[in-house]
């Protein structure tokens, strides 16, 4: 009688995560270089010295939404970068259903140099503040069904952490909350709507600090009488 050493056949069907991360990096990197391409060296208009700094300064000046809208766009792939690590983290082997997922999250982020440029060009268009705002939306959307179709197909990883999964949560949550509210404020005030996004990171944080101040007083042992 012979043992069958084989893994569990579930187990073994399942490819690694790997490739699945190191393309999502890859992708994500390029749309961060994409983004930089709105910029542009601005050329001097007729009567202008190239010698003189205020002129220079003038022309640098009419490319200021686009200045913003990259810093915005710039920052919000970042912490979407960093979301999406902390998922994978958890993730131990992947099947086509997660993969596709994958895919929409990816097809938002490389769409989104073209709502930012979007929206450095048209800064005070309450549509193209919408439309930025539904992109990231539609990002979170994806990730959070990443999340959800890697706990239900069991890819998760059993030792999770409570707390990080709470984390996501929040900070999904967050996101979704500040980007629904400036889809409507841009109609009333754009500079508003897109100011409303700098509460992003502020959430984002505290959705990482709150478990690491709560969790002391709990986690103390009571004294013993």
């Amino acid at each position: 009688m012979t043992s069958d050493s084989r893994p569990d056949r579930r187990d073994n069907d399942l490819l690694s995560v790997e490739r699945l991360v190191g393309l999502s990096d890859n992708v994500v990197a390029f749309a961060l270089t994409l983004l930089v391409l709105q910029l542009t060296v601005p050329a001097l208009s007729a009567g202008a010295h190239a010698a003189s700094a205020s002129d220079l300064a003038a022309q640098l000046a009419k490319q200021g939404g686009h200045l913003v809208s990259y810093v915005i766009a710039f920052c919000t792939i970042a912490q979407f970068w960093l979301t999406h690590r902390r998922v994978f983290r958890h993730v131990t082997g992947h099947r086509d259903t997660l993969a596709w997922w994958n895919f929409a999250f990816l097809a938002t982020i490389t769409v989104m140099p073209f709502t930012s440029s979007l929206l450095g060009e048209y800064p005070s268009n309450p549509l193209a503040v919408d439309i930025f705002a539904v992109n990231l939306l539609l990002a979170v959307l994806a990730t959070r069904v990443m999340l959800e179709v890697g706990r239900r197909a069991g890819l998760l990883a059993a030792q999770r952490d409570a707390r990080e999964s709470r984390t996501l949560r929040v900070r999904a949550a967050g996101t979704v909350l500040v980007a629904a509210v400036s889809v409507g404020l841009a109609w009333v005030s754009t500079t508003g709507a897109k100011y409303s996004w700098l509460l992003i990171p502020v959430l984002l944080w505290a959705a990482e600090r709150r478990p690491r101040l709560v969790n002391p007083s709990r986690a103390a042992p009571a004294r013993r009488q």
